[in-house]
């Protein structure tokens, strides 16, 4: 299964997230296998943001949260469903998010920025 920059996949976590087996989860680096998590509650440790559910189908009617304080490695081959992909709103969020984080260390920013951005621009250039 391919995985494209923030896309949300449904991933086997077992021994990587020691609360849950399975979990859905955002690509945030292709090259690096990073991830962020999306959690049902709000945690303010988490320094997360809410997702709106009339947004998402695979949200199943409830408001969710992107946690941003830890970049997670989870190769691909542990995928079980690719779900959806997040809307430019929510990307440019998570962009922000990792930009000025205090919690994110400056080398774990610089794993994956580079990606993000040239992604962006990308996807800006297909759209003019």
């Amino acid at each position: 299964m391919t995985i494209d920059l923030f896309d949300v996949v449904v991933m086997n976590v077992e021994g990587i997230i020691s609360y849950r087996n399975t979990k859905h989860c955002i690509c945030i680096s292709i090259s690096n296998n990073k991830y962020f998590v999306i959690n049902t509650d709000h945690r303010q440790m988490y320094d997360d943001f809410k997702i709106n559910f009339k947004d998402y189908d695979f949200l199943n009617n409830q408001d969710r949260f992107i946690a941003c304080s830890e970049m997670h490695t989870i190769t691909p081959d542990r995928t079980i469903e690719n779900v959806g992909k997040l809307n430019i709103e929510d990307i440019n969020k998570i962009v922000n998010k990792i930009k000025n984080s205090k919690i994110l260390k400056k080398k774990e920013k610089d794993l994956v920025l580079p990606e993000i951005e040239s992604w962006l621009s990308k996807l800006q250039d297909k759209a003019k």
